[in-house]
């Protein structure tokens, strides 16, 4: 967890993971450190999937994709990039989606910040070369999505899932509803 603490402090001068990595062997006491990474990655290989065993796919969500990418629109999955990308390409397929329909997926070795800093979805626009008002961020968080918002982007906050710390904070949605309700407006694109 500490490790993970730093990543979430990251100054972005190195990736997530290699703060991770780092942070991580300073509290082992183990000679080999490739052999440990090595373990590591066999087990996001290997054994991560079987914790995706009860997800089903989510239906809503494989139609707002295909409708979105259908209309021409950039998608980027944008999880907090604490995990390394098997770890989260695994989850995406757990709820029925395909990598191939996103032009960018933050994992822990493409970003320099994590949620909650505006400066990780910062550099998700970069990475995408798009502007703040060109963007629509639909997520369940209310603290660690939602303060997109404060950069000029466009919220749509997914109740079904809300994840809401109760912090006191005063974050401000644009929109607000279930899954359903983002694709039946999805639906009326042209």
């Amino acid at each position: 967890m500490k490790s993970t603490e730093e990543m979430i402090k990251n100054d972005g001068r190195r990736t997530n993971q290699e703060v991770f990595m780092d942070s991580f062997f300073s509290l082992l006491d183990v000679e080999n450190t490739e052999l440990v990474s090595c373990r590591i990655e066999h087990f996001y290989k290997n054994k991560f999937s079987l914790l995706g065993e009860g997800f089903n796919e989510n239906k809503d969500a494989i139609k707002i994709i295909k409708k979105l990418k259908k209309a021409g629109y950039k998608l980027a999955i944008t999880t907090n990039p604490l995990f390394p990308k098997t770890a989260i390409l695994e989850r995406i397929k757990w709820v029925g989606l395909k990598a191939k329909d996103f032009e960018l997926i933050t994992s822990y070795e493409n970003m320099h910040y994590a949620k909650p800093n505006l400066k990780y979805y910062q550099e998700v626009m970069n990475k995408m070369k798009v502007k703040a008002d060109q963007c629509i961020m639909v997520g369940n968080d209310l603290q660690e999505d939602m303060i997109v918002g404060q950069l000029g982007v466009k919220t749509f906050l997914i109740d079904d899932y809300l994840i809401d710390r109760k912090d006191g904070s005063s974050i401000k949605v644009d929109w607000r509803g279930s899954l359903k309700e983002f694709r039946d407006i999805i639906e009326r694109i042209e």
